[in-house]
């Protein structure tokens, strides 16, 4: 902010650029999963992320430069809702039912946590060799997540995949054979059918 001089004003304005980016991803993500498929889509998205540093890397001071930043935001984040939200939803479809709090659980617990351990090495950086070498290593790491897709089979990936077959309700219980147990009243019938007939016979 201080080495491009840009004001409290102009730098709220390209912070929200970049959320209304990220808006537009999220939404536009079923569609273009649709159109192109989940992995394609996820791919291109980010293949284009890493590119979208450049601007901030080559800034200097100026109200053109402050709007090239700003577009560029828009279109990082953008391209970052699209692929977070298009990954999470394959996450949910394939989590089975019984999973689905733990594997929520898990992921918040790894993007969350890592937040704060990022925001500190990446101040502890740019103290180090400086802002603009610091923004490089940046835009090196965000080519980490491409490799990592570009060499799942998630990458070809051309439709949402088909959730998790329920398991088959278990058989129930075989009943255990009781032997009939005559009531009294028939008893004592058949013990008086039997002395009448034994009588008249």
């Amino acid at each position: 902010m201080r080495s491009l001089s840009m004001s409290a004003t102009a730098f709220g304005v390209v912070l929200g650029l970049g959320a209304l980016g990220a808006a537009a991803g999220a939404l536009t993500a079923p569609a273009l999963a649709r159109r192109f498929g989940p992995g394609p889509m996820m791919l291109a998205a980010l293949a284009i992320t890493p590119l979208t540093q450049l601007p901030l890397l080559l800034a200097s001071p100026g109200l053109a430069w402050q709007i090239t930043i700003g577009a560029a935001l828009f279109l990082q984040l953008a391209c970052a809702g699209a692929a977070g939200t298009t990954q999470r939803s394959i996450r949910q479809i394939v989590t089975t039912a019984g999973m689905q709090a733990r594997m929520q659980a898990v992921s918040t617990w790894l993007t969350s946590g890592a937040r704060p351990v990022a925001a500190l090495l990446a101040g502890a950086l740019g103290t180090w060799i400086g802002v603009r070498p610091a923004l490089t290593a940046g835009t090196l790491l965000l080519l980490i997540p491409l490799v990592v897709l570009a060499r799942s089979p998630i990458r070809a990936l051309r439709q949402m995949p088909d959730p998790p077959a329920a398991p088959l309700p278990s058989p129930p219980a075989a009943r255990a054979s009781t032997p009939a147990v005559p009531s009294p009243a028939r008893t004592d019938d058949a013990r008086h059918d039997r002395a009448h007939g034994g009588g008249a016979s």
